[in-house]
């Protein structure tokens, strides 16, 4: 792991956007003819006009392309598709003052300051000779566009907020005191923001407790009411029950207002169907990993009725236990932490939620904050972040408690990086499938199974779905199998609705085990764990792509480790693999009480762990008849690899192969690791290839 990390973090910290044209539907980027060497990623990669930013992009070179040059210029495309302007070098040399994270991994990296002068499209490309059977050829890469937006001044979103303020003030004036005269204060309400100049269009209803406004400056505005008891719990994920369900409802704890339950709408539109898009890559009917994301941003505000805690059990005490979880809870929920949606193949919201169209997160808004100026301005001029008035009700009528947060609209998920690996969506929001936009927007990234809720859902009923679902993906049922048609049984009585394909499950085979998909497919990951096509003058077992985990290269602080789950056939005994360990430790710290080091271990269904291979440092050179003065048989591949702090050594491809036999007819997971310890300043990397069971 690198020390420069806490200088350059903020410049990766921001997930890639992808472009998606004047209008928010996503549009595959314009290629030049001919063959191309490889494609283009940028952070940030949406940019406010006239404003300075240092933005890092990266080529990915195409699997195999045998690249000549070593250092690659980045060039401005005009509208005709001509190469015009060079604006910077990108390398492939691990040096994270560019921006790159390991040297020889075919990844080029630069950081250049761009000021764009006029909003529109940025279109960017790599040019470089590559050998082409023997001759020196000059290719180019996919072009890769950049969305540049009007500058926001902030009086705008002042403008937002206090004209939301004002529609507040008009729904509190006309309850009057009495909460069952909310259906009279949402229309006085909508009428109010329907007569403001500054807006152009209003959706709301008399039977709903959210709004959304689109202002004259072309920015999204959203209101919400929720409805809290005497003991200031809100029992509902948002909106105003019937007397009786709220009379019935257990009381809870008194909720901050950082933590504020969803809002909600109940307009009555149909429930759509929607297209699927493939993923030409993947198995159609397989979830792409075990990588879940539990999206919990008003954890606080829910409880008791929370499912986090739920999901994670089910699915762990399951066959499988490959499962990883990211979850993010409270403020760590935000806009920005979103970003990198693209990678999880379960993906569960426990959020506010209004018209089908957004999805909120308890981020506050602060005009002062860097993440803010960096990366949300842009989003909100784009339309794909609102600001948004959460606002609690007590039930006397006043305001009990509100915050300005974000809500995120459709079109940000739809304009996400890359493609959702065959995910499945659980959005546990209120009117989550009120209409198709959410829906859409997922699977048209790639998602294929979609679940929501027609109308305002409570809490409870939330966590019994939540809790039904999970246990029966860890059953390996299928989506179509996991659905079942409910209803809440309490006010407003939401129904339970599946969009997308039935199919969807997760595989019980081991898959992408000579990693040619080019990702992590089928794999689930821990801290540093990737697919490369090389590593320096590496290359992979067979073919173009191999595994790589490590102790923490580059910007990734924590030690790797991919898993995968399988059953084992009657017909298989074998477990068998390559593997080359990599490692600045040696030769100098052979002896010594650092010791990285590579392990495959199995884990059963009923959760033992089972060590088939593990070596440290010091077993390896002993291995390799490697001291601390004499290398043995260890290879020295510096300085065409190099991670960080000393010479790097290898072993070379190894051959590794296990008896299984005593699994058959039983699910086992495997997991590979690298380990770090007595420090986390020299880096270890463990290429991987040709996992096979036999």
């Amino acid at each position: 792991m690198k020390f420069q990390i806490r200088i350059f973090s903020l410049l990766l910290i921001f997930s890639f956007i992808l472009y998606s044209g004047c209008n928010e539907d996503p549009v595959s980027p314009i290629n030049p003819s001919g063959t191309s060497i490889g494609t283009i990623e940028s952070n940030p990669n949406v940019l406010e006009v006239n404003n300075s930013v240092d933005v890092t992009f990266r080529f990915i070179k195409s699997a195999g392309i045998d690249l000549i040059d070593s250092l690659l210029p980045l060039f401005k495309v005009d509208a005709s598709g001509n190469l015009t302007t060079q604006i910077g070098i990108l390398k492939d040399n691990g040096n994270l003052s560019n921006g790159d994270e390991i040297s020889g991994d075919g990844v080029f990296s630069g950081i250049i300051n761009l000021t764009e002068t006029s909003h529109g499209e940025s279109r960017f490309a790599v040019q470089a000779n590559y050998n082409n059977q023997g001759t020196s050829t000059l290719g180019v890469s996919q072009f890769y566009t950049i969305q540049v937006f009007s500058a926001l001044n902030n009086s705008l979103i002042t403008e937002i907020t206090t004209t939301l303020s004002q529609a507040e003030n008009t729904f509190i004036n006309a309850l009057g005191g009495n909460v069952s005269n909310y259906k009279t204060a949402m229309t006085q309400t909508i009428s109010f923001l329907q007569s403001q100049p500054n807006i152009s269009n209003v959706s709301g209803s008399d039977a709903s407790t959210s709004i959304e406004a689109k202002f004259t400056s072309g920015l999204y505005g959203c209101i919400s009411f929720s409805l809290a008891n005497a003991n200031g719990t809100v029992i509902t994920r948002g909106g105003f029950p019937s007397d009786s369900a709220f009379q019935r409802r257990p009381k809870g704890p008194r909720i901050s207002p950082e933590n504020q339950t969803r809002g909600v709408n109940t307009f009555g539109a149909q429930h759509n169907a929607f297209e699927n898009i493939d993923n030409p890559n993947l198995d159609p009917d397989i979830i792409g990993n075990r990588n879940v994301l539990i999206f919990a941003p008003y954890e606080a505000a829910f409880a008791p009725y929370n499912e986090r805690e739920k999901i994670k059990s089910n699915l762990s005490d399951g066959q499988c236990q490959g499962f990883e979880f990211t979850e993010l809870v409270n403020q760590d929920a935000t806009v920005k932490s979103c970003l990198e949606m693209t990678k999880y193949g379960m993906i569960v919201f426990a959020t506010h939620g209004s018209q089908g169209r957004w999805i909120y997160s308890a981020e506050i808004v602060d005009t002062n904050s860097s993440d803010y100026n960096d990366i949300y301005k842009p989003l909100i001029t784009a339309g794909r972040l609102a600001i948004a008035e959460d606002v609690v009700i007590s039930n006397s009528g006043g305001v009990q408690q509100k915050a300005t947060v974000y809500a995120m609209h459709s079109s940000f998920f739809a304009n996400l990086p890359g493609s959702f690996p065959n995910s499945v969506i659980l959005n546990n929001s209120c009117e989550s499938t009120m209409n198709a936009d959410l829906s859409n927007a997922f699977t048209g990234k790639g998602a294929k199974t979609y679940y929501g809720y027609d109308k305002v859902v409570n809490s409870d009923f939330c966590v019994t779905i939540a809790d039904t679902v999970s246990k029966r993906f860890a059953r390996g049922l299928t989506t179509g199998e996991v659905y079942y048609n409910a209803t809440d049984p309490s006010s407003p009585f939401a129904q339970f609705q599946i969009s997308g394909d039935n199919q969807m499950k997760f595989s019980l085979s081991l898959m992408n085990g000579n990693f040619e998909v080019g990702t992590l497919e089928g794999w689930s990951k821990s801290g540093d764990g990737r697919v490369i096509s090389q590593l320096g003058f590496v290359n992979p077992a067979q073919n173009s792509y191999m595994g790589i985990i490590s102790t923490g290269l580059g910007f990734t602080v924590s030690s790797g480790s991919i898993s995968q789950c399988f059953r084992v056939l009657n017909d298989q005994s074998t477990i068998s693999l390559k593997w080359n360990f990599l490692s600045e430790e040696f030769l100098e710290y052979i002896g010594s009480q650092f010791q990285d080091y590579f392990e495959i271990r199995l884990i059963t269904e009923g959760g033992q762990s089972i060590v088939l291979f593990r070596k440290t440092i010091d077993q390896i050179a002993a291995d390799f008849q490697a001291t601390e003065k004499n290398p043995g048989n260890l290879i020295y591949v510096s300085p065409g690899i190099s991670f960080d702090q000393g010479d790097v050594y290898m072993t070379n491809w190894q051959n590794f192969s296990a008896d299984i036999s005593a699994y058959r007819g039983q699910v086992i997971t495997v997991v590979f690791s690298a380990g770090d310890v007595g420090d986390s300043i020299f880096d270890t990397a463990i290429l991987l290839d040709e996992i096979t069971v036999q």
